[in-house]
């Protein structure tokens, strides 16, 4: 059965969740107008001090007393909120209307599967500025363009994977990921892969900048999952924002299931982060064998200094994956892929990281651009860029940012260093590659083949990440023969 679109099972309740965002809305816009403020980002911090100090005589009490006079109407609004996200499906589905109907593809032979993803720092503006990011709503509207791109004609995309038992935590051994030359499949590239199938965002907690992202993507990937993730009252607790994880698809889902994290403190308990389990519909084979894949996003626990938390996490991850395939699988299907991808907020090369490095989850789901624990490939670059130069002439544009990843003196000034700081000795400096796609094996497929592996560098100066691919591509005729 197809995903219904509204998170609710009747008309009332999804009249009565747009009445009550309206009414807390206001308030929410004068305290993020406020937060704006007072915090500056450091364009704004060079660009003079008498503008900041108007907006702190001016700005602050103006936002103040409209915040405190907008008051009663978001009580009312959360009155309707909180209650009603108690009831709501934990994410919402737009599914576009050329794609109600879509024809069966029958696939065959050698194909491929694209997938992106990236961590876009979406926040509210206020919010965003301690990330040395402001505007969301113009970088959202850059970065919707950015994303779009037109259908090639004539691709089929595939890639074959299997779905393995949960193994105990052991450190896995070094491995090497067929494709490209001697530095492997990895390439710094300006632009987004075109006809991506898959693309994974995270951080994309601002409605309107989600609102603008929909409409943006909507005719290139016809199924959209987002508002993934439960807010209002949960537990002991209380959930200000969703998991931000944002899903755009060029196949149907079959299926989806959300799974919150119980572990989180701090500033991450403010917002539900889990795990977002999908399945999708490929298509068929010449047998009328239907083919279908696994999507796994999410985005792990952020502090740096709780590995316990993050290891957890990825235990829970593994539990979960295990149960929702095993929950919808069918009789008789291929399984194309099973694809884990996100920002796990942990590298390979800290030392601090070193328990999140031997986790179980990397004897399950292969990293391409890893060698071992604690050592990347050749050729692997790090996602994570400092946020205090961010906007520095050496990396504020999609080719100079290209050019600084590509210079290994140069990475070692823009990209936020492994913990704790080391020296930059290394022969291969890689940085902290804190954004991930992993891809799980077959035995009894084909297994599939990275065929390349991006880091883009097209969204510099509008996020603090490095956005990146996957290429996989398989041939579905061998495996008939298995």
């Amino acid at each position: 059965m197809p995903l219904s679109e509204s998170p609710f099972s009747c008309c009332l309740l999804d009249a009565l969740f747009y009445l009550s965002c309206v009414l807390v809305f206001p308030s929410y816009w004068f305290i993020d107008r406020l937060l704006s403020c007072v915090v500056c980002t450091s364009v704004e911090r060079s660009s003079g001090a008498a503008l900041r100090f108007l907006g702190l005589l001016f700005g602050v009490p103006l936002f103040l007393l409209l915040f405190v006079l907008s008051l009663p109407l978001c009580f009312f609004g959360l009155l309707l909120w909180a209650p009603l996200h108690q009831i709501r499906r934990p994410f919402s589905y737009q599914q576009s209307v050329n794609s109600r109907d879509p024809p069966e593809r029958t696939i065959t032979g050698d194909c491929s599967f694209i997938f992106v993803s990236a961590n876009l720092c979406l926040l509210p503006d206020g919010l965003a500025r301690f990330s040395n990011l402001s505007h969301t709503q113009r970088r959202v509207t850059s970065i919707s363009k950015l994303l779009c791109s037109p259908p090639e004609q004539g691709r089929d995309t595939l890639a074959i994977c299997r779905t393995e038992d949960v193994l105990p935590m052991i450190e896995t051994p070094c491995k090497r990921v067929a494709g490209g030359g001697e530095d492997g499949p990895f390439e710094v590239s300006e632009d987004f892969p075109q006809n991506a199938d898959f693309i994974c965002l995270q951080e994309v907690f601002d409605g309107r900048a989600s609102r603008k992202l929909r409409r943006c993507l909507g005719d290139s990937f016809p199924y959209i999952l987002y508002d993934v993730g439960p807010s209002g009252p949960r537990g002991c607790g209380f959930k200000f924002f969703n998991s931000g994880l944002f899903l755009a698809s060029r196949h149907p889902p079959l299926s989806a299931k959300y799974y919150i994290y119980p572990n989180a403190r701090g500033e991450d308990a403010l917002a539900s982060k889990g795990l977002l389990c999908v399945k999708v519909h490929l298509g068929t084979t010449e047998q009328r064998q239907s083919i279908v894949g696994y999507m796994n996003c999410t985005h792990l626990h952020a502090p740096e200094s709780d590995a316990a938390i993050r290891c957890d996490q990825m235990s829970l991850l593994l539990q979960w994956v295990s149960d929702f395939q095993a929950e919808n699988s069918q009789d008789g299907e291929l399984v194309a892929f099973d694809v884990l991808c996100g920002d796990l907020n942990f590298d390979n090369c800290s030392s601090d990281d070193c328990l999140e490095q031997k986790h179980k989850l990397f004897s399950m789901y292969t990293d391409p651009c890893r060698d071992c624990a604690g050592r990347d490939r050749p050729g692997a670059m790090g996602t994570l860029l400092r946020q205090e130069l961010l906007y520095h002439e050496a990396v504020n544009t999609p080719a100079r940012l290209k050019s600084t990843l590509q210079s290994d003196s140069e990475r070692r000034l823009y990209v936020a260093a492994p913990l704790p700081q080391d020296d930059g000795g290394a022969e291969h400096w890689t940085g902290r590659r804190i954004d991930y796609i992993l891809y799980r094996e077959a035995d009894t497929l084909l297994p599939a083949v990275v065929e390349k592996v991006q880091f883009i560098t097209r969204l510099a100066g509008l996020s603090d990440h490095v956005p990146v691919s996957l290429h996989l591509s398989s041939s579905l005729s061998e495996s008939t023969n298995l």
